[in-house]
């Protein structure tokens, strides 16, 4: 075993891939910074992951029955999400939920961004279901999306360190926010994007490949 140690102790750390292959990265270490950086490259990895999505694809629906993006007048659920023609299927209770398409996935991301940054940094009082007007064109949502994503990630570096530590300084009236410090907000905001994205990804994949 003695020499067995010893070798293992002389094998160099290896790069799990070739250094070419991913740059450098600068992480900042402080917890807003990291969570941010995490957000950016995710936002990052994502515009690529998504370009050329067809309007076709977004409302592609993988499975009966899906929750999509429709028409008012069209919806599948008893109390949709959304201010204008086109809605969100959504309830509360379905569990578990349907599979969803592209254009649900994106336009609660679009959603959810533009509810908690209102009730963060905005005027903390309008209804987050009637925020968003949602679009059945690809391109536009996607739009939406980053904009929304760069709005929130240009105003939460402006928190203090004893804001980020308040539970409920995150008013959202329809989250966790009234459990949780600001800064778990934001983790969970990573983790709603993350996840998305993830399965946005795989869905182009099997869009791809479908029969």
């Amino acid at each position: 075993t003695g020499a067995v140690g010893s070798a293992f102790r002389r094998t160099p750390p290896r790069l799990s891939h070739p250094r070419s292959r991913f740059p450098d990265m600068d992480l900042r270490l402080d917890r807003v910074g990291l969570l941010l950086d995490q957000l950016a490259t995710s936002v990052e990895f994502s515009q690529a992951r998504f370009a050329g999505l067809t309007d076709e694809e977004f409302l592609w629906e993988p499975a009966q029955p899906s929750w999509s993006l429709r028409r008012r007048e069209e919806a599948v659920t008893g109390r949709p999400v959304g201010s204008g023609d086109w809605v969100l299927d959504h309830d509360r209770d379905a569990d578990p939920a349907p599979v969803s398409t592209i254009a649900w996935r994106l336009s609660h991301l679009v959603d959810m961004y533009a509810g908690r940054w209102e009730w963060t940094f905005g005027e903390r009082r309008t209804d987050p279901g009637v925020l968003v007007e949602f679009s059945p064109s690809a391109q536009t949502t996607l739009g939406m999306l980053w904009e929304q994503t760069d709005r929130w990630m240009k105003d939460v570096p402006t928190l203090t360190d004893e804001q980020l530590d308040v539970p409920g300084y995150g008013q959202y009236p329809r989250g966790l926010d009234p459990q949780l410090p600001f800064a778990g907000i934001l983790w969970w905001m990573n983790r709603e994007f993350i996840h998305h994205a993830a399965e946005v990804a795989l869905l182009r994949d099997l869009y791809r490949r479908r029969v």
